[in-house]
């Protein structure tokens, strides 16, 4: 039998359209996926889908999302501007959404479902693959670190970035 891939390419305000889709597919259509990968923000729905949570699960996070909750300005930057690190911290989702939509890092590690969220090693100019078991609540963040807008994360002395700027999906 083949095998079916689920990949999930990042895109800004395709994310919540995609919540949607996910919701036909995994919950009125049935389809089942062996794999799952992302790429930035899509990996918001890697990671529900990755501990088990439904299509409608996922739709419902995004229907009651509020991006002004999720992002925080980078004040100590902002006066920097086109030198400022970032004019958007991440800080948001780490306190706020991630808790509020159920990501539970633990269980996405030992989730039995096969899943790669891909981030960008700025550091070594490769993209970086982070399965399911290896994921981190950082490289959780890195993955939709959008350079300007959003600072780099720092994971063991390599600097990290969304992958969006590399690859649109990873079909390696």
């Amino acid at each position: 039998m083949p095998k079916r891939s689920l990949m999930l390419a990042g895109g800004g305000l395709k994310i919540p359209f995609q919540a949607g889709v996910l919701q036909v597919w995994l919950d009125e259509a049935g389809v089942q996926f062996d794999h799952a990968d992302g790429v930035s923000a899509a990996c918001f729905h890697l990671a529900m889908w990755t501990q088990g949570m439904s299509g409608k699960q996922i739709a419902d996070n995004w229907r009651t999302f509020q991006p002004l909750a999720a992002v925080d300005v980078n004040w100590a930057q902002l006066p920097l501007l086109f030198y400022a690190d970032s004019f958007f911290e991440l800080d948001g989702f780490r306190k706020k959404i991630f808790p509020r939509w159920g990501i539970n890092l633990e269980q996405i590690r030992a989730s039995g479902r096969e899943a790669t969220f891909n981030v960008y090693n700025f550091s070594t100019h490769t993209l970086r693959p982070v399965t399911a078991q290896e994921l981190t609540e950082d490289f959780l963040i890195a993955t939709a670190s959008l350079p300007v807008f959003f600072p780099p994360v720092q994971i063991d002395g390599h600097t990290y970035i969304d992958a969006g700027f590399n690859t649109a999906t990873n079909l390696e």
